[in-house]
């Protein structure tokens, strides 16, 4: 099995010191990550977010090669590779394992009822039976919700606005993501409320994706609600070209996917995710209870518009989005 290992000497404070006012640091702490992709310029959000997300732990007293280790794993777009990476994490002896999205968390959890568990990237987490309440998560299982659930109806506010007569959507999602199935069964609500047609592109793996496309050209959808999966992001590329050339508007909560091509995005900044995902792993390791860590939410929501796509689609945008976005050409 191919694995991946972060781990590097960077300045910090001594072994076991502790920060004014915070209990003393384990003399050396391991740290377990499952996440959907590897730092990649490829994928310059995954660059920043672990930069974040080290950078955070640095500043609460954590210095790789000093008092923490952290293990890494990568399902690169195959969600079917998180439940062995999770039990390989959980065999090692990790203190405290994040987990990025729905399904690493789901698999992590079914790996552990023990060791914490730090989850991020994740909508529906109450109803995914992740934690029992936002405030009191009472489980070994804590950490940020990206709230992505709650901004399905202003995704298609945005698309009305300005998609001339506009009526189909498509919604690219992962039947086997919780989250993701939660949030299609709600914008099938939103949907017919607006009168809308929306037609289901389940996607659970990268190689689901060609007949999820050809479906929406046969089904002439002017939209694509994307959801931010595993098995959908590993297909990016794939999705901005083919929308760009059968002129198809795209939208999703990930600001990344803005600035590969799609046209919008509402939505959390992921590498806040990250930022805060290493403020729960530091409250853990200094033996807070996961149980009692309420679930953070996101405070801000970023709005993007790619003019570029614009263009290259034949749409015009409002001057008011245009006023309240940050453009990207």
């Amino acid at each position: 099995m191919q694995r991946r290992r972060v781990g590097s000497v960077l300045g910090g404070l001594a072994l076991g010191t502790a920060l004014p006012g915070q209990a003393q640091l384990p003399k050396l702490a391991r740290v377990g990550v499952l996440s959907s992709f590897a730092p990649s310029p490829s994928r310059p959000t995954t660059v920043r977010s672990w930069a974040a997300f080290r950078a955070e732990l640095r500043s609460l007293g954590w210095s790789e090669g000093r008092n923490l280790v952290i293990e890494a794993r990568f399902s690169e777009g195959q969600p079917e590779r998180d439940p062995p990476l999770a039990a390989e994490l959980v065999a090692s002896g990790v203190d405290v394992i994040v987990a990025g999205g729905s399904q690493a968390t789901h698999a992590v959890r079914r790996a552990t009822t023990s060791i914490p568990i730090v989850m991020h990237g994740v909508s529906h987490a109450v109803e995914s039976g992740f934690v029992a309440t936002l405030a009191r998560p009472g489980g070994n299982v804590t950490g940020v919700t990206n709230q992505l659930n709650d901004l399905q109806a202003k995704h298609l506010e945005l698309l009305l606005a300005i998609v001339p007569d506009f009526s189909r959507v498509g919604v690219l999602w992962s039947p086997n993501n919780s989250g993701s199935a939660l949030a299609f069964a709600d914008m099938q609500a939103t949907a017919a409320k607006r009168g809308l047609v929306l037609r289901s592109l389940p996607v659970d793996s990268p190689s689901a994706l060609t007949g999820a496309l050809a479906e929406a050209q046969t089904e002439k959808l002017q939209a694509l609600h994307v959801h931010p999966t595993a098995a959908i992001s590993s297909g990016y590329r794939q999705i901005v070209e083919w929308a760009t050339t059968q002129r198809v508007a795209t939208i999703s909560g990930f600001e990344g996917f803005t600035r590969a091509g799609f046209l919008l995005s509402y939505g959390p900044e992921p590498v806040d995710d990250w930022r805060k995902a290493a403020g729960f792993v530091d409250r853990i390791l200094r033996g807070a209870k996961p149980a009692e860590l309420p679930v953070q939410q996101p405070t801000k929501f970023n709005f993007f518009i790619n003019r570029g796509t614009a263009d290259a689609i034949g749409l015009t945008i409002p001057a008011d989005l245009l006023l309240a976005a940050e453009l990207i050409d």
